[in-house]
């Protein structure tokens, strides 16, 4: 499986291949992303945000934490 993007360039690149402005972009993922977190229920998100970069929480509607050592 490919390396997945970090979170800025995910929006980066839905801002380009929608031909908006990135905070428009930044909206309208995390409004899908937290319209999926609803669906899917809060456990598969958890398995899925488990392997996707840092900062993707955020676009999810969630905090981005970090687990202290």
């Amino acid at each position: 499986l490919p390396e997945p993007v970090p979170a800025p360039a995910f929006v980066e690149a839905v801002a380009r291949n929608l031909g908006t402005s990135l905070p428009a972009a930044r909206w309208d993922t995390s409004s899908v992303l937290a319209a999926l977190t609803d669906l899917a229920g809060a456990p598969l998100t958890d398995r899925l945000l488990a392997h996707l970069p840092r900062g993707y929480a955020l676009l999810f509607g969630r905090a981005d934490l970090t687990v202290a050592a």
